[in-house]
């Protein structure tokens, strides 16, 4: 009975959920709440998202031009007026006198927060994570060349809150050239800009160990030697994580104002804040989209009802080419070799130098209300575990995104890594299969189904299933 108690009480409550987003989702007849793009437009989100935060085609758009919208339009679709720094005529003045600027109105913040109902199968247990994440966000245009994106994010992890931020200051000389400088983003698929909790398999994959053995003298020579089990921090290189820098990236519409190439190139930390190592990272990508919305955009925003369609094909191809730089520390207790001393403590520490370089190709195709989009890369790591071995990691997902109505959209996302090591205690191959509804029960109103299910033989057993509550304002 114990056994059959606990899927009908995990049925009982998703069939509560989901009761409740069917009441949330009788129409209203106007947004309830909206962001800081959407106060400064007058619009509604749905505007520069499929489903936030994913972008459809306008928006995107709208992030190549600078935050601005397409086509010179962004002083006529400002409905919160700015305020002046200062008169057109300083123009003629310079250098004389500063250039004239422009702040935002309003104050342009915004906030999101994140929870999640989560069931785990392997631990047999349900967990509210009430929240799980809580930002407050800003962004805006500073005059006519730069422009400004910043995030405070608060995470729970593991029971406890970890801070974490961004702040983007870019100069933007033309609409079709930018230049970053601060939080970049090194891949093609922005991660924090996905539908589901899961990450994206590429992204997550890490070829260094959480933990290693290492050996030390033994103080009372009963062995030779010490085995001390030592640990390195979560700030281990992963692609997905995003990396101070400086990036100059840009794009330009393709014939009749249609598709068009995008590009960017840049030099980042690699790993942290404060960087790990002695060597800056470098990044590059180039694609072309064939057919669609401009990547520039145009004069006129669509008042189409579909504003998620966007029947196009984008390929592309990335590299990026760095140093990794993990240290393990551990210490254990063992009996001195000195007569009277007793116990003493013995610690172990070991820095791994890794040189590594990805390159991959993504695709992005968009067919009336299916969007099909994913990558593949392969990572080649020098020395990732400090035993001298090379390791190649190939690794890959697709996603399919089917939007049955504005307000519902069915996912199906598969993902596989694959290492050539001889020595390692973890999986070789993994799979991933994450399926999940969204439903918009506003614009900016969200939840999600979602499982997560491994495949592979060693990750049977560990599935994850939960609810997503996600909202901003």
């Amino acid at each position: 009975m114990a056994a059959l108690h606990q899927p009908l009480l995990r049925l009982g409550l998703l069939g509560l959920v989901v009761g409740t987003l069917v009441a949330l989702l009788v129409p209203a007849t106007s947004a309830e709440a909206i962001p800081a793009w959407s106060r400064k437009y007058q619009t509604s989100c749905s505007t520069c998202h499929a489903a936030f935060p994913k972008l459809n085609y306008f928006g995107k758009a709208f992030r190549n031009n600078g935050y601005r919208f397409p086509g010179g339009e962004d002083e006529s679709a400002t409905k919160d007026p700015p305020v002046i720094l200062g008169a057109e005529g300083y123009k003629k003045l310079f250098p004389r006198a500063l250039w004239p600027s422009h702040i935002p109105g309003g104050v342009p913040l915004a906030v999101r927060g994140i929870s999640r109902f989560s069931t785990y199968e392997d631990a047999r247990t349900t967990t509210f994570e009430f929240p799980h994440e809580f930002e407050v966000l800003t962004g805006g245009t500073l005059g006519e060349t730069f422009s400004f994106f910043g995030e405070i994010e608060i995470e729970n992890e593991g029971n406890e809150n970890e801070l974490g931020m961004d702040l983007v200051l870019q100069y933007d000389p033309r609409p079709w050239l930018h230049v970053r400088m601060g939080s970049v983003s090194v891949h093609p698929f922005n991660d924090g800009l996905r539908l589901t909790a899961a990450h994206y398999t590429p992204y997550d994959t890490r070829t260094t160990p959480g933990s290693v053995t290492l050996r030390v003298p033994n103080p009372n020579g009963s062995t030779p030697t010490l085995s001390i089990s030592s640990t390195t921090a979560e700030d281990r290189w992963r692609f997905r994580e995003g990396q101070p820098g400086i990036e100059v990236w840009g794009g330009r519409n393709g014939p009749k104002d249609k598709g068009g190439v995008t590009w960017g190139v840049g030099i980042a930390n690699g790993q942290g804040l404060i960087d790990a190592n002695d060597r800056k990272d470098v990044f590059a990508r180039v694609a072309y989209k064939f057919g669609g919305y401009g990547e520039l955009g145009g004069g006129e925003l669509s008042q189409d009802l579909e504003f998620w369609r966007d029947d196009s094909l984008k390929v592309g191809v990335f590299t990026y080419v760095g140093k990794s730089t993990n240290v393990y520390e551990g210490r254990t207790v063992a009996l001195s070799g000195t007569p009277g001393a007793g116990i003493v403590t013995v610690s172990a520490d070991s820095q791994i130098e890794n040189e590594f370089n990805i390159v991959g190709m993504e695709f992005d195709w968009w067919f009336r209300d299916l969007n099909l989009f994913g990558l593949v890369l392969r990572q080649h790591d020098e020395n990732p575990r400090g035993t001298g071995e090379t390791i190649d990691t190939d690794s890959w997902f697709v996603e399919a995104d089917y939007t049955v109505y504005p307000w519902l959209i069915g996912i199906l996302q598969y993902g596989a890594s694959a290492q050539d090591f001889s020595v390692r205690p973890d999986p070789q191959t993994q799979k991933f299969l994450v399926p999940a509804v969204v439903f918009m029960a506003r614009a900016n109103v969200k939840f999600t189904l979602e499982g997560q299910v491994r495949l592979d033989d060693p990750g049977k057993g560990h599935n994850r299933f939960l609810v997503g509550i996600d909202f901003g304002f």
